[in-house]
């Protein structure tokens, strides 16, 4: 259902047009993403330099499984095995990290 920006009318299928969409998900450190996390991402990125979903080599993140959150709230270290290596599009089509 198509319904006006709140800021300038045009029509939309969410609340804001995507000019004046806010991105209130707070910096990557407030999520909980820290250097040891980086460190992480980046070593896997370069084990797995593909998606695992389509194969491109393009614009690569590390997506961490269930099993990385529940780690890391038992003080424990996140490992390679609960990370894999996403292309940012199959990476946002899973949704939210937790």
């Amino acid at each position: 259902m198509m319904r006006p920006c709140l800021v300038c009318s045009k029509l939309s299928e969410a609340s804001r047009c995507p000019d004046h969409t806010v991105d209130d998900r707070g910096s990557a450190a407030s999520r909980g993403y820290d250097t040891t996390w980086t460190r992480l991402s980046k070593r896997a990125r370069k084990l797995q330099p593909f998606c695992s979903v389509c194969g491109t080599t393009d614009d690569l993140t590390a997506d961490h499984k269930p099993e990385a959150w529940q780690r890391r709230a038992a003080g424990q270290v996140i490992r390679l095995v609960d990370v894999d290596v996403l292309c940012r599009s199959h990476n946002a089509a899973k949704g939210a990290a937790r």
